[in-house]
C-alpha cells in the first residue's frame, strides 16, 4: 500500500519526467508542476554557456560597429533611437521563422562634446544670473560671436554689458477732468539697460556629439525684470530642427559604420517576455 507521502513523491517524479520530455521535445505547450518546486539553472557548471547573452555599452562608434558585426547572428538588426541619440544592435533578434531571445545587445550612445553640454546647460528656459551668462561667454569665447540688430559685438564687450545690466523704472500718472467725467490712468515702464551694447543674438559653432559635423547654433538673449536682480534666459533658435537633423546624421553615421553587416533602422525595439 502506498501512503500519502509516497503518492505525492510519485506524482512529483512523474511531473518532473513530463517536464523534461516537454523541454527536450521543444513543444509549444505547458506542463503542470507542484508549487513547491524550485528552478535551478545548471549552466554555470557547464564548460561553456548555452548561448551568448548580455549587453555591451560604448560611446565609440568604431568599437560598437566592430563588436556588433563580429557577434551578430542571422536576423540581427540595429535600431537607432533619434530621441536618445543612441543605437542598439539586437544581435540575437533572429528571423520570423526562428525568432531569437533578443537579449544579446550592443549599445552605442553618442557622447556630447563639452561645448554642446555647456550650451544645453544654459538653455531651455532656465533663469540665469548675470554671472552665469558672463562666465559662459568667457569660457567659450573662441567659438562664440555676438551681435545686436545685425551689428557685431566683441565677446569682451558683450560680457561687460551682461555684467552691468541695471533695471530702470518709470511711472507716469495722467488725469483728465471734464465737466461731466473724470479719468485717471497709470503707466509703468520697467526697462533693462547697460552701459555697454547688450547682445540680442549669440552664435556658437560647435560639434554637438563626437563624430557629428559642426553646427552653428543661434541663441536669443532675453531679460526677466523684477524687484530683485534681473535674470537672463538663453534660447536656441529652431532647437527642434537641430535635434531632427542631428538624429538623421547619427543614423547615417551608424549605417556607414555597420555597413552590410546587418540592417539599420530608425526606431526602438523592446522584447516581450
Amino acid at each position: 500500500m502506498f501512503n500519502a507521502e509516497a503518492i505525492k513523491e510519485l506524482a512529483q517524479a512523474q511531473a518532473i519526467t513530463a517536464a523534461a520530455d516537454t523541454i527536450d521535445a521543444k513543444a509549444d505547450s505547458v506542463v503542470a508542476l507542484p508549487n513547491d518546486f524550485g528552478l535551478h539553472d545548471l549552466e554555470k557548471y557547464l564548460l561553456t554557456r548555452r548561448r551568448a547573452r548580455g549587453t555591451m555599452n560604448t560611446g565609440v562608434i568604431a568599437d560598437f560597429a566592430s563588436y556588433a558585426a563580429k557577434h551578430a547572428e542571422p536576423g540581427a538588426c540595429v535600431f537607432v533611437d533619434q530621441k536618445e541619440m543612441a543605437a542598439t544592435a539586437v544581435l540575437n533578434l533572429g528571423e520570423p521563422e526562428q525568432p531569437g531571445h533578443a537579449d544579446n545587445l550592443a549599445i552605442f550612445r553618442a557622447k556630447a562634446t563639452a561645448a554642446y553640454a555647456a550650451l544645453v546647460n544654459v538653455t531651455g528656459g532656465r533663469h540665469l544670473t548675470q554671472q552665469a551668462v558672463a562666465e559662459f561667454l568667457e569660457d567659450w569665447a573662441p567659438i562664440i560671436g555676438c551681435s545686436r540688430d545685425g551689428e557685431s559685438i566683441t565677446v569682451p564687450k558683450a560680457v561687460a554689458a551682461v555684467r552691468k545690466i541695471t533695471i530702470e523704472g518709470l511711472r507716469r500718472m495722467e488725469n483728465s477732468e471734464q465737466q461731466l467725467s473724470a479719468s485717471r490712468s497709470a503707466f509703468e515702464k520697467i526697462e533693462a539697460t547697460s552701459t555697454e551694447p547688450l547682445p540680442t543674438s549669440i552664435q556658437m559653432t560647435a560639434e554637438p556629439y563626437i563624430g557629428l559635423s559642426e553646427r552653428n547654433f543661434t541663441l536669443r538673449l532675453g531679460i526677466i525684470t523684477g524687484d530683485k536682480a534681473p535674470t537672463i534666459t538663453l534660447r536656441i533658435v529652431n532647437a527642434e530642427k537641430h535635434a531632427e537633423e542631428m538624429a538623421a546624421e547619427l543614423a547615417t553615421v551608424v549605417n556607414g559604420a555597420i555597413g552590410s553587416a546587418m540592417q539599420v533602422v530608425v526606431g526602438t525595439y523592446k522584447a516581450v517576455s
